[in-house]
C-alpha cells in the first residue's frame, strides 16, 4: 500500500529512503508519522538523543542522527507546505519552498541539537521553513526583492539554487551570491532589504554595462572555471569568452569573483589586459594555487576501491584539477595515470586506474551527481597524470576512448 512518503517521491529525492532508514534504526514503523504526529515523534527521539549523550555519544552518532532527522524533517515539511521539492548541489542538500522560499532540514536539526531548548528550537524551524514557503522568510524575501529590482533593470534570472542567482547581464552569465544579504537582512526592515539588495543590483544595471577595467584591478579576483559542453553550446557567441578546451567535454574559462557574484572574462578583455605584459591564465592559476590552504580532499576506502574526494566546497575544487599538486596528490594516493571525474564546479573524485571496480563506482557517483547539479560540466572521466590530462576514458555520451593532447 501507498503511503504518504511515497506520495512525496517526485519531489523528495533521496530524502524518502534517508527517513525511513532512520525511522526502521529508532524503532519505528517503516511509515513513520506525518503532521503533527510526525513532529511529536521527531521531538522524542531527539530528547532521548539529548539525554543518551550524558552517558555515550560520539560524533559520528551525532552525525546520523543530523543526517536522518533532517531528512524525515524535510519530508515533513514537504508535506506540511505542499509546494516545494528537495534539491542538491556539491553534496549540499536544500528544500526549495514556494516560489523564493529555502530551508536546509539538516543544518535546522543540527541548530536545534545545539540549542538549551530542543522543543521550541523545533518549533522555530518549522516556523523558519513556513515562512520562507509564503515568501517571509529571510532568504525568501531577499530573493523576492532581488527579482523584482532586476525586473526593472531589464535583466533576467536564468536559474536559482538556494541563495545564489545566475542572471544574463549583456549576454554574460552572472553569479550573484546572496547569502551575506540575508544575513545582513535578518529581522530588519524593508527599507534596509531594499537598500542592501540594491547595492548589489546597482553593478548589473545596464549603465553599468561591461567596462574595461584595469589589470590591477582584476588580477587578484581572476580564477579558473571548468565548464561542460551544455554551456559552451548555450553561449550566444561562443568566441565572446576566454574558452580553452582541456578534452572533448571539458572546457577551462575565467572568472572574476566578487564577493556575492562571479563574472566570466571575455577575450578582449584578456587580449587588453595581455597587451600590458599580463598573463590572466597564469595568474589566475596561481590564484587558484594559494587559495589551497581552503582544499580538503579525503580518501574514502569503498567495497569496490579506493577513491579520493575533493570535500572543499568553496566554488573551486573542480578546477583544482588544473593544479599539478593536486594531481601529485591524486597520483601518489591511487597511482599514476589514475582516473578523474568533474560532475560540477564544487566536486572532484578520483579512483585508480588499475581498478574497474573503482572506475565503475567512481562513474556512478559522476552521474549521480550530474543528474542533480544545476550547472553540471561533464560525465566523462579523465585519465591524467602529474602533466596533465592524457585522454578521456569514457565519453559522455557512451563513445569509445579519445586521445587527447597534455596540458
Amino acid at each position: 500500500m501507498a503511503s504518504w512518503i511515497d506520495a512525496l517521491a517526485s519531489r523528495s529525492g533521496p530524502l524518502g529512503s534517508a527517513a525511513q532508514h532512520f525511522a526502521a534504526r529508532h524503532g519505528i514503523e517503516r511509515d513513520p508519522p506525518r503532521g503533527v504526529a510526525g513532529l511529536l515523534t521527531l521531538r522524542d527521539l531527539t530528547l532521548r538523543l539529548l539525554a543518551d549523550q550524558a552517558e555515550e555519544q560520539t560524533d559520528e552518532t551525532e552525525r546520523r542522527f543530523i543526517e536522518g532527522a533532517g531528512a524525515y524533517l524535510g519530508l515533513l515539511l514537504l508535506d506540511h507546505v505542499g509546494e516545494g521539492a528537495h534539491s542538491e548541489r556539491g553534496g549540499e542538500h536544500r528544500l526549495h519552498l514556494g516560489r523564493h522560499g529555502t530551508f536546509d532540514p539538516f543544518a535546522g536539526m543540527a541548530r536545534v541539537l545545539e540549542a538549551d531548548d530542543a522543543r521550541a528550537a523545533l518549533l522555530a524551524e518549522v516556523a523558519l521553513a513556513e515562512a520562507e514557503a509564503r515568501g517571509e522568510g529571510p532568504a525568501a524575501r531577499v530573493v523576492r526583492e532581488v527579482e523584482r529590482q532586476l525586473e526593472a533593470l531589464d535583466l533576467r534570472v536564468r536559474e536559482r539554487w538556494a541563495d545564489k542567482l545566475w542572471v544574463d547581464q549583456h549576454g554574460q552569465r552572472v553569479e550573484i551570491d546572496l547569502g551575506r544579504v540575508v544575513e545582513v537582512t535578518r529581522g530588519e526592515s524593508s527599507r534596509t532589504l531594499e537598500g542592501a539588495v540594491r547595492r548589489v543590483c546597482a553593478a548589473l544595471a545596464p549603465d553599468s554595462g561591461p567596462s574595461e577595467l584595469p589589470w590591477e584591478a582584476v588580477r587578484e579576483r581572476i580564477f579558473p572555471r571548468l565548464q561542460g559542453r551544455a554551456f559552451v553550446d548555450a553561449l550566444p557567441s561562443p568566441k565572446s569568452l576566454h574558452l580553452l578546451q582541456l578534452a572533448r567535454e571539458v572546457w577551462v574559462t575565467l572568472v572574476l569573483r566578487y564577493e556575492e557574484r562571479a563574472r566570466y572574462v571575455r577575450v578582449d578583455e584578456i587580449e587588453t589586459w595581455s597587451k600590458d605584459g599580463a598573463t590572466p591564465l597564469a595568474q589566475a592559476l596561481q590564484n587558484l594555487a594559494h587559495a589551497y590552504e581552503r582544499a580538503r580532499f579525503a580518501r574514502h576506502d569503498t567495497a569496490s576501491g579506493p577513491l579520493v574526494i575533493a570535500e572543499s566546497r568553496d566554488g573551486l575544487d573542480a578546477a583544482r584539477l588544473l593544479l599539478p599538486g593536486v594531481r601529485a596528490l591524486f597520483c601518489a594516493e591511487l597511482g599514476s595515470p589514475c582516473v578523474v571525474g568533474v560532475p560540477h564546479r564544487d566536486t572532484l573524485l578520483a579512483a585508480p586506474l588499475s581498478s574497474p571496480s573503482a572506475i565503475a563506482t567512481l562513474q556512478e557517483r559522476v552521474d549521480e551527481a550530474v543528474s542533480r547539479a544545476p550547472h553540471a560540466i561533464s560525465r566523462s572521466l579523465l585519465i591524467v597524470n602529474e602533466q596533465g590530462v592524457l585522454s578521456e576514458l569514457h565519453a559522455a555520451d557512451g563513445g569509445s576512448t579519445s586521445d587527447l593532447r597534455v596540458v
